[in-house]
């Protein structure tokens, strides 16, 4: 039988050291994916691609799983919501106040630089590092308050202190009816229903725009679900003795349902279901294959990974500075080796293996020895200096110098991207424009004689516009093409002849994403760039739109209004044009 009592649970150390190495895994291997990084490697592969897939459905997850369970043995010694705070200020806000305004500017930096949209030292970004708050690659503002990757502290930090009281309650008076719901989930087949429930009800109630912000996979908001699992996990000996005797089956289920889930991602033989359920298919393909890897991992863990040894100690200690350090080391390294002219395997290794030296070596030099170091690194310290910062005031002066630097960055923020140089690859790039469409629909759009055109002929969308990509709309064309596998930003050359902001922006999607109603983007809004009547370049406004083609070989676009009355002249799916062209002149 688990036990639950006071004693070490050393499978959740070793889970911890095993998370961390995960994500660095994962992190390292971002330079070669299909999707967009801070840095990146010129050529980018599909395995890479699913394998990250694979991994963030459950990884990030676990993350907060585990922090549930350790936060069940926590809140019974924390003496009080007052400790409770000035603990998790300590051991997590700390090192994301730390990062923000030093190594998060490394990474910030690194970016802009990469995709074009900053030249010169990293000293004179600096001035500019606090122009806006960094809310995602490739768009503006580089204040990054959440430390980049430790946006997982900050949501931990914040998901800790609203749990607070409801854990307070399910230990004291609320521990019977604790008792029942995990008594429920022992019952056969219940447990991937049962804590799959709240993540489907979410995903039924709360609007996408809200939903579907995230990172690691995940929206925020899925996250506190996985932290109250844990809690409640590790609350029942019952529950916890079925998930390890259960662990098989969750292997089984995770490779089966994992298995079907990418195929029907990356296939390009997979079945197509009709509109109306495709998309609940992927959810709950990716739910339920989740919390099977999930059950699976705590299921070993609690069956073999339940022992002490001299090295879990002093491994287990410097998770969070590794954690901490991991992601910057590995982009600085990589911004150098990604530029080599070596074979891309062995690029990998050598970001792998130098950047892991790179920071045991830091971390056994100057983290571990050093007070200050361990203070800024969230770890214990002893010596008597650090109590200062558990004081009020203290307490008061860093909380108006996080919330200061953020309000700063808003109020400073500007347009922190100039346009770039129209970069055309002929080798690299698509093209497409009127003479490219395969299939349209009968009404709402024509392909109309424009001298101002690139070729003498425009795509004119005049109604059927519809604020939600549609299905099955009833005003669209497609085009087909061929093209490597690879992430593309997509440019449109367009314009409005009606100086409206409602008249100039579409829907795209491309292969599996046609026939969904909502995995889309959004493109277009000339108006907010160029003026009326005259044809220009735009992404989203002049921030950049990425569409991923998961194979070689032919694709289909699909573009519905999502306003109107507008033209379209060129379509670009480019390589390299992360920024938005500094002249309005269509491709020749």
């Amino acid at each position: 039988m688990i036990s639950n009592t006071s004693n070490r649970r050393y499978e959740l150390d070793w889970l911890r050291i095993l998370a961390i190495l995960t994500v660095f895994l994962y992190h390292s291997s971002r330079f070669f994916n299909l999707g967009d990084w801070h840095v990146k490697n010129g050529n980018t592969f599909v395995w890479v691609e699913i394998w990250n897939v694979f991994a963030t459905r459950w990884m990030m997850p676990l993350f907060f799983i585990i922090s549930g369970a350790s936060l069940f043995y926590a809140i019974g010694k924390s003496s009080g919501w007052s400790k409770f705070y000035v603990n998790k200020i300590l051991r997590l806000m700390i090192p994301v106040l730390i990062a923000s305004v030093t190594h998060s500017a490394l990474q910030v930096y690194l970016e802009r630089l990469t995709h074009g949209q900053f030249s010169g030292s990293f000293f004179s970004f600096l001035p500019e590092y606090f122009n806006g708050v960094y809310l995602g690659i490739g768009m503006s503002g580089n204040f990054a308050f959440h430390g980049m990757h430790l946006w997982y502290l900050l949501f931990l930090f914040v998901y800790s202190l609203l749990c607070y009281p409801l854990f307070i309650w399910l230990k004291g008076s609320g521990r019977e009816i604790l008792n029942r719901i995990t008594s429920v989930f022992t019952m056969p087949g219940l447990i991937y229903i049962g804590f799959s429930i709240p993540l489907l009800i979410m995903k039924m109630l709360i609007p996408h725009a809200v939903l579907d912000v995230g990172n690691g996979g995940w929206g925020f908001l899925y996250y506190i679900w996985f932290l109250i699992s844990g809690f409640m996990i590790v609350s029942s000996d019952r529950l916890q003795q079925h998930i390890m005797n259960q662990r098989w089956i969750s292997l089984l289920l995770g490779v089966g349902l994992s298995a079907t889930y990418l195929y029907l991602l990356f296939s390009q033989s997979r079945v197509v279901f009709p509109a109306g359920i495709s998309d609940w298919i992927y959810v709950l393909l990716s739910f339920f294959s989740a919390w099977s890897w999930l059950f699976a991992i705590l299921g070993f863990s609690m069956r073999f990974l339940a022992f002490d040894r001299p090295l879990l100690r002093s491994a287990n200690e410097g998770v969070l500075p590794f954690f901490i350090l991991h992601q910057t080391v590995l982009l600085c390294i990589g911004y150098f080796v990604m530029t080599w002219e070596i074979n891309d395997a062995l690029k990998w290794a050598i970001v792998f293996t130098s950047s892991f030296i790179a920071i045991i070596t830091f971390y056994m030099l100057f983290v571990r020895k050093l007070e200050l170091f361990r203070f800024l690194f969230g770890m214990k310290t002893t010596h008597p200096f650090f109590e200062i910062f558990r004081k009020r005031i203290a307490l008061i002066i860093l909380h108006v110098l996080f919330v200061g630097l953020i309000v700063f960055a808003v109020v400073n923020m500007g347009r922190t991207r100039s346009a770039m140089p129209l970069m055309y690859d002929s080798e690299k790039d698509i093209l497409l424009s009127a003479e490219s469409i395969t299939a349209k629909s009968s009404t709402g759009v024509r392909v109309v004689n424009d001298a101002a055109a690139s070729n003498g002929k425009a795509i004119e969308f005049f109604s059927g516009a519809s604020q939600h990509a549609q299905s099955q709309p009833e005003v669209y064309v497609e085009m087909r093409f061929s093209a490597p596998t690879g992430r593309y930003i997509v440019w449109l050359r367009g314009k409005t002849d009606v100086n409206n902001g409602y008249t100039d922006s579409v829907w795209v999607q491309v292969d599996d994403q046609i026939g969904t109603q909502i995995r889309s983007a959004r493109m277009g809004n000339w108006l907010d760039v160029h003026p009326a009547g005259v044809y220009g370049w735009a992404g989203d406004t002049d921030d950049p739109v990425a569409v991923l083609l998961k194979h070689t070989g032919d694709h289909t676009i699909r573009i519905q209004p999502r306003q109107t009355p507008h033209r379209i002249d060129q379509i670009w799916l480019s390589r390299s044009q992360h920024r938005i062209p500094n002249t309005v002149d269509p491709i020749k």
